[in-house]
């Protein structure tokens, strides 16, 4: 073995034993980072323009909310209920309205607060539909069809600059 062999050799197996040590730091790290952060409340904002039909029907009072840029997971408020709807797991959670906190423009609920439990649901169709993402879902106990509507950003990307100037 040549000694620039060797020198190579031992700078990747430094590096590898430097990776494991970090990678297993961050993971001794981790749960206690989780816990204190999901212990936290989340702002939910609301999502402008959503459609919601329950049962082939708009409710009067609704409003649908997300924590993020994605809209996964979702907190919908049909009157005084909040369900939580998890779709990449296909999962329904009502929420206690008491932990829900109301602020101008925001709720704030923690993750912490989700029930063990989800509601009995069926019938699931999660599609993007070119102008919005649909959610649909069945709640089994009262045979309810809770179709959501929620329109894609637009794509700001494809707006010109400036608004184009009149000729003359």
């Amino acid at each position: 073995m040549t000694m620039r062999t060797w020198a190579a050799s031992a700078a990747f197996y430094s590096l590898l034993i430097l990776g494991a040590i970090a990678a297993t730091g961050a993971a001794a790290l981790a749960p206690s980072a989780s816990a204190s952060a999901k212990d936290k409340p989340l702002s939910w904002k609301p999502i402008e323009n959503a459609l919601l039909r329950v049962n082939d029907a708009p409710p009067k009072e609704w409003g649908v909310y997300r924590s993020g840029k994605k809209n996964e997971p979702l907190l919908l408020q049909i009157g005084n209920r909040f369900l939580l709807i998890d779709t990449h797991d296909r999962h329904v959670f009502e929420l206690d309205p008491a932990k829900i906190e109301r602020k101008t423009g925001e709720l704030l609920w923690s993750p912490a607060d989700r029930p063990d439990k989800p509601l009995a649901t069926s019938d699931w169709v999660v599609d993007d539909i070119g102008a919005a993402f649909v959610i649909k879902v069945k709640l089994e106990a009262e045979n309810a069809l809770v179709d959501l509507q929620l329109p894609h950003p637009p794509a700001v990307g494809s707006l010109p600059d400036r608004p184009p100037q009149p000729t003359q």
